[in-house]
Formats: C-alpha cells, structure tokens, sequence
C-alpha cells in the first residue's frame, strides 16, 4: 500500500473512531440535553426525571426543575417550593404528590428559599385571577402559615378562603361555616354549612344546620327545616357507609336519626298549641302596598301591587322561604288573596309550616 492511502486510510478510522465516540457519548448522556426545549419542556421532563428515574438522571431531572424554575416557570417554582419546605400546612394538596415526595428527599430544606419561590409562584397567579379551588385553598394554608406573607394575615386567609369557598372548595367551605359559628355570625356560618351540606361529603354540616333550626339560632326555631337538614345528614351518612356492615352502618346512623326523633316530637307538640299571634300593618295606598310585621326590623316581608287588573304579590328575596313554597312572587285576583299569601308564606317560613296563626292588622 503507497504512503498516500496508507494516509487516507488511517484518516479515514480516525473520524470513525470519533463518530463512534460521539454517538456513545450522546447515548450515555443524550438525557442531559434537551433540544428545542422550552422552559416548560425543562420542568415536565425534569418531573419525569425525578418520579421515575433514578441516581444520575434524577439529579438531572431535579437540575431541570432549577433551570425551569429561575427562568419563572410557575409550576417548577411551585415543585421546588414545596419540596424545600419543612412542612406544609395540614390540607395543602400539592398538584404533582409522586414528583414532590421523590424531590423533597433529593434537597435540603430551606424556608427562606421555600418561601421565596411560594411568594413569586401564588402571587403570579393571584395577579393572573385564574386560580383553581385547589390553589385558592392552598394559599389560604400558606398565608394562614405565614409562608406567603401579607399584612393583615387573619383577614388575608378569609378572603382566600372564601374564594376558595366560591371556586367550590369543600374544605374551605367548612373552615368558613366553623369559622362563623365560632364568631356566632350564624347567618354567614349558615350560608357556607348550607353548601357544604348539599355537597354530601359528610354528614355533620347538615347536622349543624339542622340545629340551628332546631334551637333558633340566626332565625326563629323551625322544626320542620330541622327535620330537613337531619334528613339530609342521615341520607349522607348511609352513602359514606354503604359498604360497611350491617352494625356499622346502623351505628353510623344513630346520631341524625336521634336528631330526626327528637325534631319530630317538637313538632308534634306545636301542632297542639293554640294559634300564634302576627300582627301586621300596610304601608301605601289601594293599588300598592308594603307590608310590614312586628317582628322584622329589616323592613317589609313583602308587597301588593294591582296594575291592569292583575293582582302580583311578592315576598322579600331576603327571606329564606320554607321548602314547600317554590316561589316569593305570584299573581291573583283580589288584594285580599294576594296579602294573606305573603302573610302566610312569611309566617310559615320563620316560624313552621304547623304553626297556626290569627294575623292582626294594626296601624
């Protein structure tokens, strides 16, 4: 063989040997580079990393969520926050569990990083107004926490709370009914128990409001919604125990039926009480009346109204109708139909279905 292609053979094996290394090379460590990747590309394969691999490429993954994370990726800020935090609040629910659990024995905590990076990630989407329940709850936790910082820190958690509560929120639906009941703002306890009741999570919301109307609190004493929300507990209660035994679910159910029995034998003895007392005065003249009773301050219950010969009575939307009266606003033919139905709707609503009345006109 001439010296030239011994040269050009030898020049030849040479680059081979390189592109057979370069090809080992980008096999072995290919993972480390991510091409045309964005910074979210950075953050989702770097959560793969980190939840399914292990020792070198969860490193790697843990180095992805870093560079997602400094270039204002929310999502990694979030991963990576959570994860340096000694302890995040009782209920805070974390959006990736499997990737925060695997990460969280990965780094050293550090609250002032922790709570650097919850800061930037809840204020951004605060500001962005696009928050899940989920997240609304989350950052009432972190704020009540003091991990994300505000000035008035008790008010602060109840704003987030209720919008939680708002976005449908079932926790912070009943951290707001309790909080009310402690405060014995039972109006707006009532309110956030009344959906966490018809939520059907668990029996003791409908329980709560069933004593409200059981001894009077926020309104007059109503056996009949008592019975209603005991009712709506124990129906609760038997979906929760389904499955369970026999004993089990009769023990389960011994409270709200005690509730409904005690209910139903108040309500028994008022049927047997003589007629209750309303008295009433209209405020206006032939053709449109307000109607005011003794024992509302707020102001009217309701109103008569004759216009083109149809008579239309309307009950205060304020007032929290009984559950047998489907509408506050009817029409009729005299003014006399039109009053007595308010009356009785309103007095049925406050005081009972069996209650018995004698309405007094007064001026």
């Amino acid at each position: 063989m001439n010296p030239r292609n011994k040269l050009l053979l030898n020049s030849v094996l040479f680059i081979s040997c390189i592109l057979l290394a370069g090809g080992a090379i980008l096999y072995n460590y290919g993972y480390k580079l991510c091409w045309k990747c964005s910074t979210h590309d950075y953050y989702e394969r770097g959560k793969e990393f980190v939840t399914h691999a292990e020792d070198e490429l969860q490193r790697t993954g843990l180095d992805f969520i870093r560079l997602a994370a400094d270039r204002d990726d929310m999502d990694a800020q979030l991963l990576l926050a959570e994860s340096y935090t000694s302890k995040l609040p009782q209920g805070y629910v974390s959006a990736t569990p499997q990737a925060q659990e695997k990460l969280s024995g990965m780094v050293v905590k550090n609250s002032t990083i922790a709570k650097n990076l919850l800061s930037k990630a809840y204020n951004r989407l605060y500001a962005g107004n696009k928050m899940t329940a989920r997240q609304w709850y989350n950052m009432a936790l972190l704020v009540e926490a003091g991990l994300i910082q505000r000035d008035n820190q008790t008010q602060a958690t109840l704003d987030l709370l209720t919008q939680a509560a708002e976005a449908g929120s079932y926790p912070a639906m009943t951290r707001l009914g309790a909080f009310y009941h402690q405060q014995a703002d039972y109006a707006r306890a009532k309110k956030w128990l009344r959906r966490a009741a018809e939520a059907g999570v668990d029996p003791q919301p409908a329980l709560t409001l069933g004593d409200y109307f059981f001894y009077g609190k926020s309104e007059a004493v109503n056996y009949e919604k008592a019975i209603h929300w005991y009712r709506q507990a124990l129906q609760t209660q038997r979906e929760l125990t389904a499955r369970g035994t026999e004993q089990e679910r009769l023990a389960a159910e011994d409270v709200p039926m005690a509730r409904i029995d005690m209910a139903m034998r108040q309500l028994q003895k008022s049927r047997m009480q003589p007629p209750m007392t309303l008295t009433y005065r209209l405020v206006g003249n032939a053709n449109n009346s307000k109607i005011f009773t003794e024992d509302r301050s707020e102001g009217p219950i309701g109103t008569i109204t004759s216009a083109n010969g149809e008579v239309t009575a309307q009950i205060d939307p304020d007032i929290s109708l009984a559950l047998s009266i489907p509408v506050n606003r009817k029409t009729f033919e005299s003014m006399s139909e039109g009053l007595d139905w308010v009356l009785q709707s309103y007095a049925r609503s406050r005081f009972g279905s069996y209650t018995r009345f004698h309405f007094k006109l007064t001026r």
